[in-house]
């Protein structure tokens, strides 16, 4: 082969070399390119937007519409219902009975709603009643699924071995206000704007002024010849109420009632209520554990009512009430202190009335946790969340003491 068509040859390679690198520099560059187009630096909207039109185009995306099932997995102190209506409340009973903001939802106690168990979007497990034999645990769970720990009793009352249901659950639905769905026995809404004050961990309340009257208070004080009472059947507590109240009848009168006292009022009687407004000063709003945030109806029950409650337990009452609502035990340091604060504003009855002065700005109302468990499912990204309490024994079982403030 002659020099001329070597060289030829050899100059047509490096031209096929030349133009393969000159393209693969262009290749690069044009990928280069097009990642700095597509930049969040650059292209933020542009990548949301594409984000948002696939999944609303994506044939199997569930529409944030769509309703969402939830399993109540066992009875709630033998009540099937829940203390709802019925087995199962659709969309419309959220709406209208429960007055969820969020309603498309699908709440039911029946098992077979949908054809396999793992179809449910959540199950919501009674943890202060022993699993049904029939029925301990899901045989099947599906990677979507949210499994609920639920309970409004205080730890003492859990009925599960919790060391044996860790990852179990996704989400907590207790009385505790870091709960991811918070179940109290009532609200205190602003009556102005109708919006939900407490509990909270921060609310914001107002200042009590500095004179408050009110003229069908300050006639019921006049009538009140009675200092204390308390309804209470459950007598060997953690807290060590029965202690405290015992402790307290050496300095004031304190009528009980039901079985761990001495007087009766039958259980449906209006006078049992009736008499909390016209014959008594303080009702004992004293709770069975000390656990944090644990507040129940003893408490919301008597702000219904033209007394003033005297609060005891583990809770910070100030996420609860208003100030200047309440008089709680344990910031007093002896029982005795408590007793003469208690005469105090009891011979006063400006004083006395002065403790109603929230009645003009807040009312008590109820709200049901599936509502913020509904609202929850259809959040858009919490589908997309990963959520497991390793350890829900010690998140639940740390929140409570045993020995309270005030001296005994």
């Amino acid at each position: 082969m002659s020099m001329a068509v070597r060289s030829g040859r050899l100059w047509a390679c490096e031209q096929r070399g030349a133009l393969a690198l000159l393209l693969l520099i262009l290749a690069g560059t044009l990928v280069i390119l097009h990642r700095v187009i597509q930049s969040p630096l650059l292209n933020q909207y542009g990548i949301l937007q594409d984000h948002l039109e696939r999944r609303q185009s994506a044939p199997n995306t569930r529409s944030t519409r769509s309703i969402r099932t939830i399993l109540l997995w066992s009875d709630f102190f033998g009540d099937p219902r829940w203390k709802l209506s019925w087995d199962t409340l659709g969309p419309q009973e959220l709406r209208d009975e429960l007055r969820c903001p969020v309603y498309q939802c699908k709440l039911s106690n029946q098992h077979h709603i949908l054809p396999a168990v793992d179809l449910y979007d959540a199950i919501v497990f009674h943890a202060a009643e022993m699993y049904p034999l029939l029925r301990p645990i899901p045989q099947q769970r599906s990677a979507h699924q949210i499994y609920v720990f639920a309970l409004m009793e205080p730890p003492g009352e859990t009925k599960h071995r919790l060391d044996d249901e860790s990852g179990f659950y996704n989400l907590t639905m207790t009385y505790r206000l870091d709960s991811d769905v918070v179940w109290p026995y009532g609200q205190l809404l602003d009556i102005e704007t109708d919006a939900p004050v407490a509990p909270s961990e921060r609310p914001h309340w107002r200042r009590p002024p500095a004179s408050f009257n009110d003229s069908t208070i300050w006639d019921l004080w006049a009538g009140k010849t009675k200092m204390v009472a308390w309804f209470v059947s459950h007598c060997e507590t953690l807290s060590k109420r029965e202690i405290l109240a015992e402790r307290l009848q050496e300095f004031v009168e304190v009528d009980i009632y039901g079985k761990c006292g001495t007087l009766s009022c039958e259980r449906g009687n209006p006078r049992c209520d009736s008499m909390l407004d016209t014959d008594y000063l303080f009702y004992l709003a004293f709770e069975n554990s000390l656990c944090e945030d644990y507040v129940t109806e003893k408490l919301f029950d008597a702000l219904h009512r033209t007394i003033i409650p005297v609060v005891f337990g583990g809770a910070d009452y100030a996420r609860f009430l208003p100030p200047h609502s309440y008089i709680d035990a344990n910031r007093f340091e002896t029982v005795a202190d408590l007793a003469r604060h208690l005469s105090l504003v009891a011979g006063n009855p400006k004083e006395y009335v002065g403790y109603f002065w929230w009645r003009r700005h807040y009312r008590l109302a109820f709200t049901s946790p599936f509502c913020d468990l509904c609202a929850r499912l259809h959040d858009p990204g919490f589908g997309h969340k990963t959520q497991v309490y390793g350890d829900i024994q010690s998140w639940w079982f740390n929140g409570c003491r045993l020995e309270s403030h005030i001296g005994l």
